[in-house]
Order: C-alpha cells, then structure tokens, then sequence
C-alpha cells in the first residue's frame, strides 16, 4: 500500500500506524477498513484499480483545507482530540499538551468528510495564544456534545454503566468536555464517575463504587487492544467538578 501511494504521489511521507487499519500520508490519516473489506478476494489487478480509485476519493476529501492561516476564519472548525504518545512520537509537527500520562490534546480542524490536524506552523501563524486555541476547540466540541448520545446498561432497573459512541470521532475528546460527563454522572445515579477512553470512538463511564468496576476496567484494557483506533485504557474519575487520573490507591481497587 505504502509503495502504491508514493506511486501515484511522489515524495509522499508514507507511515504505518500501530493500528494495521491506518496508514498517514503526511499530517492526513487514511481508514483502510473498508478498503480491506473491497479488495478481499480481488486479484492483482482489480486490487489495484480498487485501491487507486479509494486513494483518489482519500485525497480529494483530505486536500488542503482553505484559509488555514486565518484564525478568525478556522475558528469555528476547530476541536480538540486526544491522541496517545506513539501518535506524537510519529508527528512531531503536531501542536499539543500533555493530558495525562498517556495522553495528549491535540486540536483538529473539523469538516464533513476530514479533518486536519493542527501543527506547530499553523500555531505560530496565527498568532493567538494556544491556551485560547485550545478553550476554542472545546467550546466548539462542547457545543455539539449537547446531542451527543450515550446508550446506559442497566441490571435490576440500576444503571450499571454507560458506552458512548456517538459517531463523529470524538467520544474520547469528550473528556475535555464536564458538561457532557456530567450529563453521564447523572443518568448513572453516582456522586462521581470512573471513565476510560480505549478507543478514538468509544467513552465508557461507570459509579466509582460499582461492584463490577474491575471487570468494567479489564473491559476498556481489551477495547483499547482490539482497536479500531486504540487510544489509552488509563482510567479517570469525575466528581462533577473535574477531571483527574486515578490515583494509585483507586487504580488498585480497579484491579490495575
């Protein structure tokens, strides 16, 4: 695939991903799923047409954004998302803070069909502070959190705990979002709230006390492995207040 790409694109910086389902081309990361799934049984011939007609949809949605070096004009794009240490390790263009210990907010620009990440070069020519860049990004995403949904499990009428996978991407990202998790807190019944992000699209949350919270926490270890787009099986907690990483003492009563 790398090969192919640098075919029909010459001097193309061509990286693999821990996940075998994402290959980046430059700062634009492409979805092979679906792709997998078409040339499945193919032969070479027909696998080629196949992969250089999704190469040539991939790149005409993740062309250059327009007028990325207007502030005022991105701004309203603009989200955040957190990505784990092998993600930076590879991009180091990448703008970005550190979340936690294996996380990382980064900041995006969101579109239909793509979206850009935001680089260093990109920061520094706009102008603005990043703290300003990043308090953007999450007013944005908190914004369209108001819809987000979250599916509850419940056992004997209770709820037991919460998935949320709203189909845009940024059901990790949410963790930079209290509004929206306290929206979960409640619907759980719990003063506060362990959550874990093992996946770019999947947020779990459970009562800190839970009865089955080691279990719930062996479950986000083995989402995180089984991917797609495995971030991090670190858990947090919320109060309704903040967000924080367990503590040493709360990470053993998890089973970690």
């Amino acid at each position: 695939m790398a090969a192919l790409i640098q075919g029909i694109r010459p001097g193309s910086t061509v990286l693999l991903e821990a996940d075998p389902a994402q290959l980046s081309v430059g700062t634009k990361t492409l979805d092979l799923t679906n792709l997998y799934r078409r040339v499945d049984g193919l032969s070479e011939a027909e696998r080629r047409r196949e992969v250089e007609e999704f190469l040539a949809v991939a790149f005409a949605k993740a062309a250059p954004a327009p007028d990325t070096g207007d502030f005022a004009v991105i701004r309203p794009r603009l989200r955040p998302q957190l990505v784990p240490d092998e993600i930076l390790q590879q991009y180091k263009m990448l703008a970005h803070r550190r979340f936690s210990e294996t996380l990382h907010v980064v900041y995006v620009l969101d579109e239909p069909n793509r979206y850009q990440y935001v680089t260093h070069e990109m920061l520094a020519g706009w102008q603005v502070d990043p703290a300003l860049v990043e308090t953007t990004a999450v007013a944005n995403l908190a914004g369209t959190s108001r819809d987000a949904p979250f599916q509850l499990v419940l056992g004997d009428g209770a709820p037991l705990f919460a998935m949320a996978n709203p189909g845009d991407d940024f059901a990790i990202a949410r963790l930079l979002v209290p509004s929206y998790l306290d929206e979960i807190r409640r619907a759980l019944k719990a003063d506060s709230i362990t959550l874990a992000g093992p996946t770019r699209n999947l947020l779990l949350a459970w009562p800190s006390d839970s009865p089955a919270r080691r279990d719930l926490a062996a479950e986000a270890t083995r989402y995180m492995r089984e991917g797609p787009y495995g971030r991090s099986d670190e858990l947090f907690r919320f109060d309704g207040r903040q967000v924080r990483p367990l503590n040493t003492m709360e990470r053993a009563d998890h089973g970690r």
